[in-house]
């Protein structure tokens, strides 16, 4: 059970099999990794979430390295160390840019 290379990709497995209907972040040796519908992501950057929070990914790869602003679907994030910090609340500078951090989500302030 992990994320596993073979000629076709990288998969997410569960008990050796690959069930197409995974969806999250997962972990491996190298890293962890976006999945969708089992299959490594390395198109996908912006912010995923796991059962252990939410984590800024780029190429498909978590960067525990990023802190900042950063975007999905849902809206722009605070992250520190590769994780949305929920309990960030004030005003961020990123990038030039100006945000209001309220419980981890950012807006931007023009």
């Amino acid at each position: 059970t992990g994320v596993c290379q073979n000629e076709y990709g990288w998969w997410k497995t569960t008990n050796g099999r690959v069930t197409f209907q995974e969806n999250g972040v997962f972990p491996n040796e190298y890293g962890w990794w976006k999945v969708v519908n089992s299959k490594v992501d390395f198109d996908y950057t912006g912010v995923a979430k796991n059962d252990y929070g939410w984590w800024r990914v780029k190429k498909g790869k978590v960067d525990f390295n990023a802190n900042g602003i950063y975007s999905n679907e849902y809206g722009k994030w605070y992250v520190k160390n590769g994780k949305v910090d929920f309990s960030k609340n004030g005003k961020v500078t990123f990038n030039g840019k100006k945000y209001q951090v309220t419980n981890g989500k950012a807006t931007r302030i023009k």
